[in-house]
């Protein structure tokens, strides 16, 4: 189940479990299981494949005489270090193979040439450190790449040459210092590409430009202070970008303006102070946004969000010294449905705040420090009444800390 899209997560994990696996009846290698079972390719469509599964074996070499009709081998878990070359190649219906979590350490160990079939691979947490040009020859149709929680300190410019069919690339928690842009000139098809976990400080100019098709893109957890003007220059197709867990000072926003298609924006852990004007002007598409988790955020100023026509929820969570929203911080939000303002310091929330969205259906405001001496939270009446008749705002009146002015 890996690899899927966020979108049809839960409804592939519905439907495989609605669909037992069945007895394949072949001969089988010793201690492993060999099953039909429900398979989803790397674009989520659903076929019945015919797996082997071997993992957690503790064995130190891939089973002999595999049945040649294996479609899913599943050797995740155990001490294997190295495939002898052309070991797995009698298995011409091989679509998916799992070697995570062995002992390879060098990519020429794996002995996958010429497996044209190949669509996914996972090689996650081995203990590879580099890869050199042509790394994967022969694979001309994978479209799934997992090289996540490897050693990986270097990716020679060509190390993806011949994947051009590659769809989606998980290099996240290596020890990569930079990123560079030939490496993703060899992945014209790429779609979600997750990079995070890396300690990169800095993102250049025009480091993502090859990637016209890509839709999703994870810099989480890195060690990011710097995203330059025209670092996500290029990335037409790009609906949803992470910077979760970073260390962003200010909101990259003429960065942000290289994307005009984005939808779903992360920058929550970061240590930004205010939220300024215009930080988010005229993402003409962006349905969420998150600034949760930040330690030093104090305000929201003036037109911070302001010409976001599509936007249907904003999350501003957990943020210890969130203490000032100014009443004209959300301006011509016409579609915002959810807005998260439960556990940060706010004293007071100006009417004209909540006015100003008219298709509002839920607000949370627990968990602010407000008490009776305060300049209490004002609710609309028409917002109060919604909840108190339909239950569909996100606190409960009893648990509020501040009175109500209506």
């Amino acid at each position: 189940m890996r690899g899927l899209q966020p979108s049809c997560l839960l409804l592939c994990v519905v439907a495989a479990s609605a669909m037992p696996t069945v007895p394949w009846r072949v001969a089988c290698p010793p201690r492993c299981v060999c099953q039909i079972r429900p398979w989803y390719t790397p674009r989520s469509a659903y076929r019945e494949a015919a797996t082997v599964d071997c993992n957690d074996l503790f064995i130190t070499s891939v089973p002999p005489e595999l049945p040649e009709g294996t479609q899913t081998l599943l050797l995740q878990s155990n001490n294997i270090a190295r495939l002898e070359q052309g070991e797995l190649g009698y298995l011409r219906n091989l679509s998916e193979l799992d070697l995570s979590q062995n002992s390879f350490s060098d990519v020429w160990d794996f002995g996958l040439r010429n497996m044209p079939q190949l669509l996914s691979l996972h090689l996650e947490e081995n203990q590879l450190s580099d890869l050199p040009d042509s790394s994967f020859p022969g694979l001309g149709n994978l479209q799934e790449l997992y090289l996540n929680h490897n050693r990986l300190r270097s990716i020679a410019p060509r190390a993806f040459a011949g994947l051009g069919s590659l769809l989606r690339l998980h290099l996240n928690s290596n020890l990569l210092r930079t990123l560079d842009s030939r490496w993703f000139q060899m992945l014209p098809s790429l779609e979600i590409l997750m990079v995070g976990g890396n300690k990169v400080d800095a993102i250049l100019d025009m480091n993502f430009r090859p990637l016209g098709n890509l839709r999703s893109l994870v810099l989480a957890g890195m060690q990011l202070r710097e995203i330059s003007d025209y670092a996500l220059e290029g990335l037409r197709s790009l609906e949803s970008l992470s910077f979760y867990d970073n260390k962003l000072a200010d909101v990259p926003k003429r960065a942000l303006q290289q994307v005009p298609g984005l939808k779903f924006l992360d920058l929550n852990k970061n240590p930004l102070q205010r939220v300024k004007q215009s930080d988010f002007t005229n993402m003409l598409h962006l349905k969420e946004l998150g600034l949760n988790n930040m330690d030093e955020l104090v305000s929201i100023d003036q037109f911070a969000l302001i010409n976001l026509p599509e936007l249907t929820k904003l999350d501003v969570t957990n943020n210890p010294k969130l203490s000032f929203i100014h009443p004209k911080a959300f301006q011509h939000l016409p579609q915002l449905e959810t807005l998260m303002l439960n556990n940060n310091a706010l004293s007071a929330l100006h009417r004209q705040t909540v006015e100003s969205l008219p298709n509002l259906q839920e607000i949370s405001i627990h968990g602010n420090p407000c008490t009776r001496s305060c300049y209490p939270i004002k609710i609309p009446m028409a917002i109060l009444i919604s909840f108190l008749h339909t239950l569909k705002l996100g606190f409960e009146y009893k648990n509020l800390d501040c009175g109500v002015i209506l």
